[in-house]
């Protein structure tokens, strides 16, 4: 039978009946030490376990520390060390998880401090580089994706008619019956051709993928302009397209003084 002891929560052991026996002769154990064994349900006081003999002189010592060594006379050497090492290398290993796990803790704390303190300095530092979308001209009217660019840097010095003659425009007043009659058919909600909704003017200012297609009081610079004068800027992207009946000259003049007089609704 292996006894294992416990006295004020450190654990000792295990020993033989034996060694127990000898160990409350000489006072290194006493009667109300607590033991355990397996078979055992609970901690039991030593008094109370069968086959352990409690000396009957005098009232109780105080308990003397437990010696590593509890040895009857015809213990070996060898058997000493049964006894004693159990009790140191647990006690080394306890001390050396409680170091490691504060160590971790600490440096756990110390990581999660340092990215919460760069994530309020510099919103953006986990981003990777490529999250960085290089701003790209929208596609007005356009499915060709090899045309776009060059739409937007061609024609920049080509020079639109001359429509001084307008007199001032408004969305309300001149522009919206121009795309309900013309433009509305292929860019509305519903069929949004080119990603443009032309029904409404929130549509208009919501352009292409958050891309506007005109720049107020710069109509030579405004997508919509050009796709309007193909004949100028880009032949092989007319709107509206060949096949059906283009613009008249009083019409785009229209839209273009609009966007130059500011695009005011």
């Amino acid at each position: 039978m292996q006894i294992y002891i416990n006295r004020g929560g450190q654990q000792f052991g295990p020993f033989t009946l034996e060694q127990v026996n000898q160990a409350l002769v000489v006072g290194q154990l006493l009667p109300n030490d607590f033991a355990f064994y397996e078979g055992l349900q609970q901690w039991t006081p030593l008094e109370q376990i069968q086959g352990v003999v409690v000396p009957g002189a005098g009232p109780v010592a105080a308990p003397a520390p437990i010696q590593a060594e509890i040895v009857s006379p015809t213990v070996s050497v060898s058997e000493e060390s049964v006894v004693t090492e159990p009790v140191a290398e647990e006690a080394i290993e306890g001390a050396s998880k409680k170091k490691r796990i504060i160590v971790i803790a600490g440096i756990s704390v110390g990581v999660v401090t340092v990215i919460c303190l760069l994530l309020f300095v510099y919103p953006g530092f986990l981003l990777p580089a490529s999250s960085e979308v290089e701003s790209v001209k929208p596609k007005i009217f356009v499915t060709d994706s090899n045309s776009t660019e060059s739409n937007q840097t061609e024609g920049a010095d080509k020079k639109l008619p001359d429509f001084s003659d307008v007199g001032p425009v408004s969305y309300f007043g001149d522009i919206k019956s121009i795309f309900e009659a013309r433009c509305v058919e292929c860019h509305r909600p519903k069929k949004k051709k080119g990603k443009l909704d032309m029904s409404n003017l929130q549509g208009l200012a919501a352009g292409v993928e958050g891309k506007p297609v005109y720049v107020a009081e710069k109509p030579e610079e405004s997508l919509l302009v050009k796709s309007i004068y193909p004949d100028i800027f880009d032949p092989d992207n007319p709107m509206p397209p060949d096949d059906e009946t283009p613009l008249t000259k009083d019409e785009k003049k229209k839209i273009s003084a609009w966007i130059a007089q500011g695009a005011k609704d």
